[in-house]
C-alpha cells in the first residue's frame, strides 16, 4: 500500500491560499505530481480522509472466517486457538485477532473445583459469612492460621515451559534436556503458624512419621506452639485455626484445642 504524503494537509491549505502548483511544489519539496494529484483528489472527495477501502483487502479475517470461528466457540466453547488455526489453515496470529479483535472474547485457563452438594453450599455460605463477620471485630488481626506442606527434595519440572536451548538434540541431552524423577523421591514435611504480627518457628516432622492426633498433639502443638503463642500475645485473646486434616478434626485433638486455647475454629466451624 502506498502510503499517504506526510503533506497533504499543508498542500490543500497553499492551494486554498491561492498558490499555484509549481509554487507548492517548490515551497514544500515535493515532486509537481504529487502536488498535483493531491488537489485532484481534494477537488473530488472535498475532504483529507483515506478514501473508503484503502490498503490491501483482508484474506484471512474475512466475514466468513469470522463466522465460521464463532460457529465454532458456539458449539463448543473449551477449544485451543492453535488447534483452530490448524484445523482451519490459518496462522496462530489471525486466529487469536480473530477471537479477540472480532469475537471481543479472551482465552480464559479452565479451573478446577470440588463438585459441592447443596447442603454443603450452604455449610459453606454460613462459614464465610461468620468469618466476614469476625473480620468486622478485628479477629482476622489474632488469628493464629496453621499448616502443614510436604516438601519433595528434587529437581523442578513443567512439561510445558520447561525448555533447554541448545544448537542440536546431543547439545541438549548434555545441558539436562531429561530430568529424571524418581518414583518416591525424598522428601521432608513442616508445619508452619503464622499471625498478624509474627510466626512460630517451623516445626520439621521426624522422618518416616505419620502425622496423626497423638504426635499432632504433643509433638507440635503442645511442644511448639503453645508455648510460642503464649510468649507472643502474653495475656491477650488470640483465636488458632487449622484445616481439616484428620489429625486436627480428631476428638483428641479437638478436646485439647479447646482446653488450651483462649479460643479456636472447630471443626463444625
Amino acid at each position: 500500500m502506498t502510503a499517504a504524503s506526510p503533506h497533504r494537509t499543508l498542500i490543500v491549505d497553499f492551494y486554498k491560499r491561492g498558490l499555484s502548483t509549481g509554487d507548492i511544489s517548490k515551497r514544500l519539496g515535493v515532486h509537481r505530481n504529487t502536488v498535483f494529484a493531491t488537489i485532484c483528489r481534494f477537488n473530488q472527495l472535498g475532504h483529507l480522509k483515506d478514501r473508503t477501502g484503502r490498503g490491501r483487502p483482508r484474506t484471512v479475517r474475512t466475514p466468513a472466517e469470522v463466522k465460521a470461528v464463532r460457529k465454532k466457540v458456539r458449539r463448543n466453547a473449551h477449544r485451543s486457538m492453535k488447534k483452530m488455526s490448524d484445523d482451519m489453515d490459518i496462522s496462530y496470529t489471525s486466529m487469536r485477532r480473530i477471537v479477540r479483535k472480532e469475537l471481543k472474547m479472551t482465552s480464559y485457563r479452565a479451573t478446577k473445583a470440588a463438585i459441592l452438594s447443596q447442603a454443603n453450599k450452604e455449610k459453606r455460605l454460613i462459614k464465610a459469612k461468620r468469618l466476614l463477620a469476625g473480620t468486622r471485630k478485628k479477629d482476622h488481626l489474632i488469628t493464629i492460621f496453621s499448616d502443614e506442606k510436604l516438601f519433595s527434595v528434587e529437581a523442578e519440572f513443567n512439561s510445558q515451559n520447561h525448555r533447554v536451548l541448545a544448537t542440536n538434540i546431543q547439545q541438549a541431552a548434555d545441558r539436562g534436556k531429561t530430568i529424571h524423577r524418581a518414583s518416591h523421591p525424598a522428601s521432608i514435611m513442616v508445619f508452619g503458624a503464622v499471625c498478624y504480627d509474627g510466626k512460630c518457628p517451623l516445626v520439621v516432622v521426624d522422618k518416616g512419621v505419620k502425622i496423626n492426633q497423638k504426635y499432632y498433639v504433643e509433638d507440635i502443638l503442645e511442644k511448639h506452639v503453645l508455648p510460642w503463642a503464649q510468649n507472643h500475645f502474653g495475656q491477650k485473646k488470640y483465636i488458632f485455626q487449622q484445616d481439616g486434616a484428620p489429625a486436627h478434626t480428631a476428638k483428641m485433638a479437638q478436646q485439647w484445642c479447646k482446653d488450651h486455647f483462649p479460643a479456636f475454629i472447630p471443626k463444625d466451624e
